[in-house]
């Protein structure tokens, strides 16, 4: 439990939701300012119209409003995308960013 919660601060310290996006999401139009934006197509279902996935830079929270998937940070994004329980996820956020 100690070396989770010790990645989880890591995770939370280190990765800015906007670098996390920009690299998840690499059809996400560019950035402008920060808050809530468009996140290109949705990963969460077979989306085909930009404009309904719209993620928060600053507090990594992110809603899809066709399918209805939505989460409070990255690490529920990777939950969801991934299939993963939340231990799994913060792993592998600390695994792929280097943590």
């Amino acid at each position: 439990m100690k070396a989770l919660a010790q990645s989880l601060q890591n995770v939370k310290a280190y990765i800015r939701p906007v670098d996390f996006y920009r690299s998840e999401l690499p059809a996400m139009p560019p950035q402008r300012g920060s808050g809530w934006r468009d996140g290109g197509l949705c990963p969460f279902h077979l989306d085909k119209h930009a404009g309904s996935f719209r993620v928060n830079l600053e507090t990594g929270a992110f809603l899809c409003f066709s399918c209805g998937s939505k989460g409070g940070d990255i690490i529920a994004f990777i939950q969801q995308r991934d299939g993963l329980s939340f231990p799994e996820a913060v792993q592998k956020l600390s695994n792929e960013w280097g943590l």
